[in-house]
């Protein structure tokens, strides 16, 4: 019996930390990622291709729940390649008060006329970051109607922001600008059209680093998108 009341007493202290450290500064971090970008068909490097890298996390529950927490995506870092194809981003280190994993991120791969990719660099269980050196993605030429290379851009790519990235979400805006512009060329109907207000506004949040926590920046959108993205 003594030792059930030592493991609960353990356990108690455990969820009392996880809670203090919701509200404590502690590091977060991220490693070098380095790599090319190809052509799927013909193996030659693509270069212009822009690449993004999300660090993002469930968050860890402060105590006991059933419920499944949100992910959060909590740095942002992006790139673009050279005339080899080839890009790389830096480590990097911040405070924080965010109680998430630290983990590998996730990379997305745009180039103007290809199909955009996802790609996760977290490979089974969670563990820590590690340094990726050699990385290698290959994008495939899209065929495909207005509506669906629309689609492709739009789902899990131009509307997967990093509303928690602090600063970090500005280095997203060359990428998403770029989407943006291409949308813009492409559509005609009116729905499309409509559809590319949407790309826009993931931009600007990007480039004003919008705060998720703080009060309403609808405005700031409104004028960067009349300044920046008409």
């Amino acid at each position: 019996m003594k030792r059930v009341w030592m493991a609960l007493g353990l356990l108690a202290f455990a969820l009392a930390g996880s809670t203090i450290s919701t509200f404590l500064p502690h590091r977060l971090y991220g490693k070098r990622i380095a790599g090319q970008v190809v052509d799927a068909d013909t193996g030659k490097p693509i270069g212009g291709a822009h690449v993004a890298f999300f660090w993002q996390s469930p968050i860890i529950p402060s105590g006991f729940t059933g419920h499944n927490s949100r992910d959060i995506c909590y740095h942002a870092a992006a790139t673009v390649t050279d005339e080899q194809g080839r890009f790389a981003v830096p480590p990097w280190r911040k405070w924080s008060t965010f109680s998430v994993f630290v983990l590998d991120p996730i990379a997305i791969v745009y180039a103007h006329g290809y199909t955009p990719r996802q790609i996760p660099l977290l490979e089974g269980d969670f563990k820590p970051p590690e340094e990726k050196m050699n990385e290698r993605y290959a994008l495939r030429r899209f065929s495909g109607t207005v509506d669906e290379h629309l689609n492709v851009m739009w789902g899990g790519i131009a509307n997967h922001g990093c509303m928690y990235g602090g600063e970090s979400q500005k280095s997203l805006f060359p990428m998403l600008k770029a989407i943006h512009d291409e949308a813009k060329r492409i559509a005609t109907t009116s729905v499309q059209k409509k559809e590319v207000g949407g790309y826009a506004v993931m931009a600007a949040n990007a480039a004003i680093a919008a705060n998720p926590n703080g009060p309403s920046n609808d405005a700031e959108v409104e004028r960067f998108i009349k300044e920046n993205l008409q």
